[in-house]
């Protein structure tokens, strides 16, 4: 598998690879992937029927989409903790519901919620691959931030953040617009991509003018320019510039901050207390866990976990909870 100088868009390509195979020159299928894609459905299915305390919640955005969310609450608590999905996935994932599940028999309430990527009423499934991607990334920190404002109004004063993938970046440009350092936010799995390896990747491996479409107020079809590009864990999808510069705008424009900073810059400026976490085998992001563990600031806890994959199954995610819940 080729790598780029630091990390990019390669990364982007295969953080969900159990649920949307393909080949790519830097991404080759990998082996037994029919009987993990069926191993892991099965776990959703089995998760999703055994989790049942949480209450179905909508609200509406700031564009009058309908949000879904799952609060799973003791009417006790003065606190809570939402929790983020990663790249085109949802509230039923295994991950997430377990993190609910298990937070929630700790004694705490609990609010994943569904990002719309502007389809409202967006129940449990994948974000399909065959759409126009019109979507926009600064749209999900809204949405976050709507169901922060949420938990506000419900009466809860101390609210935690937890992210996996890239919903621990939207997390972190959440915190950013929010400013509040009493937040805890737990980062699984964070996604790193940078400006200079989602450049490199664009460029050299499909062709694809990145500085100039990052630079552009202007909108249109890749495709009609360029080319259908891999986007978000998708091959060869139709994307409108203005989507591919909300989510891979690295270039650290001050004038746009936070979006185009990455997670890294995020957590340097942040001063609220972070906790990030990173398996050793992560089939994903690989060795990301020796950029994150070089990572000295006192508001930053990170913990590696030695042989735990992206999505922390089994006991890496008990160790996970146990952390959280220190």
């Amino acid at each position: 598998m080729r790598r780029f100088n630091k990390f990019g868009a390669l990364a982007q390509l295969v953080e969900q690879w159990p649920f949307k195979p393909f080949v790519t020159g830097s991404n080759p299928v990998r082996p037994k992937l029919a009987i993990y894609f069926f191993t892991l459905t099965l776990f959703c299915i089995i998760t999703s029927l055994s989790f049942a305390a949480g209450k179905q919640v909508t609200i509406s955005s700031k564009n009058n989409i309908k949000l879904n969310g799952e609060l799973s609450s003791s009417n006790q608590n003065t606190s809570a903790f939402l929790i983020v999905h990663g790249t085109r996935a949802h509230k039923g994932m295994e991950i997430i519901q377990t993190l609910s599940s298990r937070l929630f028999e700790e004694g705490h309430d609990i609010l994943s919620i569904n990002l719309s990527y502007g389809f409202s009423n967006r129940h449990d499934d994948f974000l399909a691959c065959d759409i126009n991607h019109n979507h926009n990334e600064h749209e999900s920190v809204e949405e976050i931030i709507t169901w922060y404002n949420y938990l506000i109004k419900k009466g809860y004063n101390q609210i935690n953040f937890i992210g996996h993938s890239r919903g621990g970046l939207n997390v972190m440009q959440a915190l950013s617009i929010i400013d509040n350092k009493k937040i805890k936010s737990y980062l699984l799995a964070p996604v790193i991509d940078t400006y200079k390896g989602t450049k490199a990747y664009y460029e050299e491996e499909l062709g694809i003018p990145y500085d100039l479409i990052i630079n552009s107020n202007e909108n249109y079809n890749l495709a009609d320019r360029y080319r259908r590009i891999n986007f978000l864990f998708c091959e060869n999808v139709i994307v409108s510039s203005k989507t591919f510069k909300s989510y891979l705008d690295f270039s650290k424009n001050k004038s746009t901050y936070p979006f185009s900073f990455n997670i890294f810059d995020l957590i340097d400026n942040s001063k609220s207390p972070i906790t990030i976490f990173s398996g050793t085998e992560d089939e994903i992001l690989l060795d990301s866990y020796k950029s994150y563990g070089e990572i000295n600031k006192s508001n930053v806890r990170t913990v590696i976990l030695e042989g735990g994959g992206h999505f922390f199954r089994d006991l890496y995610l008990e160790d996970v909870i146990d952390i959280i819940i220190e």
